[in-house]
């Protein structure tokens, strides 16, 4: 029984998301964006590390909560195109614990590619690696 709602729920979405849930995901974009401005401005202006480590985990908290919520609406997400632009975008920030002397270029980089990819087209965001091509939504 569960098996099946796992594959219901890997398969295109049968309805938009509830209320609830568009409304956490707006809430959570907007501070994991608020959030990274501040971590990004304090690395920018050298901000002595105590002051803006709290931000940090609250980029990583916001960034988790936002991956909860695409895995809510679709198992698919990882494997789409908005998943793998999300998972770049990550790429970045574990680099930064590699290469702390970069972390202002490295930060950079990860908003460039989470801008980016929050902007392409529908088609890129939703093509799936696992089935080379878009899957068509069901239309209900």
């Amino acid at each position: 029984m569960a098996n099946m709602a796992a594959e219901k729920k890997a398969g295109p979405p049968t309805a938009k998301r509830p209320g609830w849930s568009r409304a956490l995901d707006i809430l959570l974009r907007t501070g994991h964006i608020g959030v990274v401005g501040v971590l990004l401005g304090g690395a920018t202006f050298q901000a002595p590390l105590p002051a803006v480590h709290h931000y940090a985990w609250l980029v990583v908290l916001t960034g988790l909560g936002l991956v909860a919520t695409e895995l809510h609406h679709s198992l698919r997400w990882p494997h789409e195109g908005r998943g793998l632009m999300a998972l770049s975008h990550m790429l970045p920030l574990v680099l930064l614990h590699l290469w702390p002397a970069l972390c202002v270029e490295l930060l950079w980089m990860a908003l460039v590619i989470g801008a980016i990819g929050s902007h392409i087209p529908r088609t890129w965001r939703h093509w799936s690696l696992v089935y080379g091509k878009v899957q068509k939504e069901f239309q209900g």
